[in-house]
């Protein structure tokens, strides 16, 4: 009976039949996700492995061969490989976040070039924050936007100074006049108003990890400070 059968029959036939096979063979039941931090693993998910191509591992894997995975704009790169073949396993590396801004009960969060990863109505422990009253304004995944750009660039000169030489700090606040004071534990500094902050920032590193040792509490006026020269340490009395 199948020698009469035409061939513009059998093909599309056969062809669908194997695709069907493919696609229950080959289904994706498993997507799992590693590196993620400040993301939820089903958001990841979605966002890197969420389209119609993805719930099979064969055309998962020709899309991303092809270059066509979606890299999400919270992450600087992201692996994709099979471990099986109904699953998809995720290596994200994220855009690291490095400090916030406080504003108006709002907290944005933002990585080395300003760039805004996460805004929240409520702080994230273990995220140091700047504040300021100055109008700040932003769009997810986008720069920061502030009403003074020097204020800006102020803000990212100190978090990426304080990020290379790993200072341990918890909030600058920023006075009307752009003057900068760093708040460490019982810390307080004076870091002045000034476009580059590389001279105090490098110095106070130690100072402060000293500070922190000996537990001592005080003040510390960097507003006039230059390389190799004294900083001043005012201890505050105890009783």
């Amino acid at each position: 009976m199948m020698k009469n059968v035409p061939w513009r029959i059998v093909v599309p036939v056969g062809a669908v039949c194997l695709l069907a096979l493919l696609l229950l063979l080959f289904r994706v039941t498993s997507v799992t996700v590693e590196g993620n931090t400040f993301y939820p693993e089903d958001v990841v998910a979605s966002d890197v492995c969420g389209s119609f191509f993805d719930k099979n591992t064969i055309s998962s894997f020709v899309k991303n061969r092809l270059g066509f995975m979606k890299v999400p704009p919270y992450v600087r790169e992201c692996e994709i490989t099979y471990p099986g073949i109904h699953e998809i396993h995720i290596k994200l590396y994220e855009k690291k976040i490095i400090a916030g801004i406080a504003y108006m009960n709002q907290y944005i969060y933002f990585d080395k070039d300003g760039t805004v990863l996460k805004s929240t109505n409520e702080e994230i422990a273990d995220i140091p924050l700047f504040q300021t009253k100055k109008m700040t304004t932003f769009t997810l995944y986008e720069k920061i936007e502030m009403e003074d750009g020097g204020l800006l660039g102020q803000i990212l000169n100190l978090a990426n100074l304080f990020q290379h030489y790993e200072v341990v700090w918890d909030k600058v606040v920023f006075n009307e006049a752009n003057a900068a004071y760093l708040y460490a534990g019982d810390i307080k500094v004076n870091l002045g108003k000034k476009e580059s902050y590389d001279e105090q920032v490098s110095a106070l590193s130690s100072v402060l990890d000293t500070a922190r040792e000996q537990n001592f509490s005080g003040e510390i006026d960097m507003t006039n400070y230059r390389v190799k020269g004294d900083i001043i340490f005012h201890r505050t009395a105890t009783n």
